[in-house]
Order: C-alpha cells, then sequence, then structure tokens
C-alpha cells in the first residue's frame, strides 16, 4: 500500500547532521549488551549502578528513592516524566539519543551528566535541587530548556554542537557557564538569574542574546570569545547587578552607556585599571558601530579611570597638584574633548568667581571717575558690580583687556591667573567643539 503524500508532509523533517550523530552513536554501540527497559527499571529502583549496556525506550515515571546512577551506557527514547527523585541521578559517560524530560519532574539532590553526549535532548517543567552539571558534556543537535527552575548550574568545558535555548527558567543560586563552546548561538529568553551567572571564558560563534532575562548579581563575560552580535539591551536589571567584561573579545555589543554607568563592578570595586580597560573596550566596540556619542562617553569614563588610577601622595605634592589640574581643567573643564558645553559652563563659573573677587577689592582698581558705567561713587554697588563684571570677562577673554581698568597691588594676581585660565579654556573649547563638528 502507497503511503499518503499527507502523511509524509506532517512528519517531522529529517536533519542530515542529527542522523548522521544518531547513526555515529548507534555504531558505536552495537557491541553492547542490551537491557530491556523493565530489567533496567528495577536494577534503578534497588539502587544499583548500570555500566556498558544499551537501553532503549527506557521510561522513569514516579518515585524513585534510590540513587540513580548510569556509567557508559547508551540510552536511546529516554523519557523521564512526572518523576520524582530523592537521590541524586547521574549519567557518566553515557550516550543519550533524543532524550526527554518533561512533566514536572524533581531532582532533589542534583542530576548530573559529565562527560556524557547527549543527541537533541529536551528538557521542560523540571525542578532540580543540588547541582545541575554538564561538565565536559557533548552536545548534538539543539539543546532546549524551557519553564524549569534551578539551583546549581554547572556548564564547565560543556561542547554544543547547535543552538542553546533557556526559555522561561529560574537560576536560584550561581549559573557557571564557563569555558564551555557553542558551535552556534545561545539564547536566553524571560530567564531569571538570582545570583552571579558567569560567562567567563565562554566561546558562541553566532549571536548571544538574553532578551527580557533579568540579572539580580553579577553579569561576568571575562575572557568571553562573542563573534556575532551580543544583545543586551533588552534585559532587565536588578538593583544590585552589575557587569564584568575584562579582557573580552567582542565586536558587536548592543547595550545603552545607562545600563554600565554605575554597574562595571570592577570601577565600583575601586579599581580603576581594570575598569579602564574594560571602557576601552567598549569605546572600540562603539567606535565599530559608528554610535559616536557613545563612543564619546565610553572615553569619558576611560579617562576618569585612567586618572583614577594613577598613584598620587603627599611625599609628591606634585602628584597631587597634577590630579587636581586634571579634574578641574580636563575633567570640569571640557570633559576630556567630549563635551564643549562644560568648557562655556567652566567659563562662566570661572568669571563668576573673579568677579566677586574683584567686587571685594574694587578699592585697588584706578578708574577715572568719568569713565564710571553709572552715576555716583565707584563704592555703590551698581558701579561696583559692573566694574568687577568688565574687568573678570576682559580678563578672560584677552588677557589684561582694557588697561584703564589697571589695579594696584595684590590685586594684579587674580588677573594674571584669570588671564591664564581663559587662555587654556577657550583653547579646550575649540578642541571639543571642533572634535564633535568633525564626528
Amino acid at each position: 500500500m502507497m503511503s499518503d503524500p499527507m502523511d509524509m508532509l506532517d512528519q517531522e523533517p529529517i536533519d542530515v547532521e542529527e542522523s548522521d550523530a544518531s547513526s555515529e552513536a548507534l555504531v558505536s554501540t552495537r557491541s553492547k549488551a542490551i537491557m530491556s527497559p523493565a530489567e533496567a527499571l528495577e536494577k534503578i529502583r534497588r539502587g544499583e549502578t548500570i555500566e556498558g549496556v544499551r537501553i532503549e525506550r527506557l521510561k522513569l515515571k514516579g518515585a524513585f528513592t534510590a540513587q540513580v546512577r548510569m556509567r557508559s551506557v547508551t540510552l536511546v527514547g529516554l523519557t523521564v516524566e512526572n518523576a520524582n527523585f530523592a537521590d541524586a541521578v547521574c549519567f557518566e559517560f553515557c550516550t543519550l539519543d533524543r532524550p526527554r524530560f518533561t512533566r514536572k519532574s524533581e531532582f532533589a539532590k542534583g542530576l548530573r551528566f559529565n562527560g556524557s553526549t547527549l543527541i537533541r535532548p529536551q528538557f521542560r517543567a523540571l525542578t532540580v535541587h543540588g547541582s545541575f552539571c554538564w561538565d565536559n558534556a557533548r552536545i548534538r543537535g539543539k539543546f532546549f530548556v524551557e519553564q524549569s527552575q534551578f539551583e546549581w548550574v554547572r556548564f564547565w568545558e560543556t561542547h554544543f554542537q547547535a543552538w542553546v535555548e533557556f526559555k522561561s527558567c529560574k537560576f536560584l543560586k550561581e549559573a557557571d557557564f564557563r569555558s564551555f563552546h557553542a558551535e552556534e548561538g545561545f539564547v536566553l529568553e524571560r530567564c531569571h538569574f538570582h545570583a552571579d551567572t558567569l560567562f567567563r571564558g565562554a566561546t558562541v560563534l553566532k549571536k548571544w542574546q538574553a532578551d527580557h532575562s533579568r540579572f539580580e548579581e553579577l553579569l561576568d563575560l571575562s575572557k568571553a570569545k562573542l563573534h556575532d552580535y551580543v544583545y543586551l539591551e533588552a534585559i532587565e536589571q536588578g538593583e544590585n547587578q552589575r557587569f564584568a567584561l575584562s579582557n573580552m573579545l567582542a565586536e558587536r555589543i548592543l547595550i545603552r552607556p545607562e545600563q554600565i554607568e554605575g554597574r562595571l563592578a570592577s570601577e565600583e570595586s575601586g579599581d580603576y585599571t581594570r575598569a579602564m580597560h574594560e571602557y576601552a573596550f567598549l569605546k572600540r566596540v562603539f567606535e565599530g558601530l559608528h554610535r559616536y556619542d557613545q563612543e564619546d562617553w565610553a572615553f569619558y569614563r576611560f579617562k576618569i579611570n585612567q586618572r583614577r588610577s594613577r598613584e598620587r601622595s603627599w611625599r609628591r605634592p606634585w602628584t597631587k597638584v597634577a590630579h587636581f589640574a586634571d579634574w578641574v581643567l580636563l575633567d570640569h573643564g571640557c570633559g576630556y574633548g567630549t563635551n564643549p558645553s562644560r568648557a562655556v559652563r567652566g567659563a562662566f563659573l570661572i568669571m563668576l568667581f573673579f568677579a566677586l573677587i574683584y567686587m571685594a577689592g574694587v578699592d585697588l582698581f584706578i578708574v577715572d571717575p568719568e569713565n564710571l558705567p553709572f552715576e555716583g561713587a565707584k563704592h555703590t554697588l551698581a558701579n561696583r558690580t559692573m566694574i568687577a563684571t568688565l574687568t573678570s570677562v576682559s580678563a578672560f577673554i584677552s588677557g589684561f583687556g582694557d588697561m584703564r581698568l589697571a589695579a594696584k597691588g595684590w590685586m594684579n594676581v587674580p588677573l594674571i591667573i584669570e588671564s591664564l585660565l581663559g587662555t587654556l579654556l577657550w583653547g579646550l573649547f575649540i578642541v571639543a567643539f571642533s572634535r564633535k563638528v568633525i564626528r
């Protein structure tokens, strides 16, 4: 009888790569003895270790009080549903072909797949207390986890040969994804991380995405090698959320400055040298994405941390003076060339400050009574204010300005200082403004 073409269309498409992977796993285990599911289930309930066999279509359901441990076992079509395990569940150096963990199964003392190979595994509605451990495991085909809750998660040196997706999952304690390798992408969707999340040294060849996922503590991407876009703009950040980006290798990170400012772990802990390098990295990223305003922000934070990282001591007072001058002129004066409006604001503040000095010492100015701005003596409030303002603006903009407003004695000192500050600040304004126009 010929098969119905519509039935053929309803079938799941065959993935050639996954078919080959399954074939390899099956061929490599032909020499293993075959154990029936019923016999395996009896051994499991007695708490015996199963080793070096092949089991097809094993189904674990209900309560299990003893430890479940399998070593070098090939499991084809394993199904775990509505199961409760009171002790640890360990698959060590096993091969699991298309396993399914579904329907609210609970693991009281952890679930481990150390050194195992899994082909297209799926995990849905699991609750894992203790460790969810994948050290040195190899995953062939998509790795999918949905609506599950984990306590400790560890993926050291795990090798994913296809996409990785965690959807609507909760991680109650540290989530350790250090040094895993993903040949495709890594996606976190609507997940909640209650403690530190570590991707230090991880490698992802395609996109890394965490849309609508919430991070409460540290998100550590230090030394991570992310070769495609990194989507961080849509993440949710808890009050204590922090970033670590030290020695990260990436070129396309989509993140906003307001998400990072005040949340860089190294800067918050006072490690300004490391923070300086992390902001330099962000500057290169924003420049590569042609986000020049964000690049200016990263450069400004880089210069602040560079200033803070320099050693200074009262034993070498010139270091204190240089630090103060850097802070006044370059930081507040022009934002290290990124903010010309700061130069304008600084100019008004300097002129106002010196105008107050000139008002207090107006008697030291030699002013022709015929050239007073208003009628009356120069001690009146109107004349005092106008003389001080004109002198301050003139000294700031054009040096000593109108020599008819000459001063006697110590009053020449603030005039000289203001003239020098005016020259420096206008130079900084021109540099910052030119940089903005050119960009």
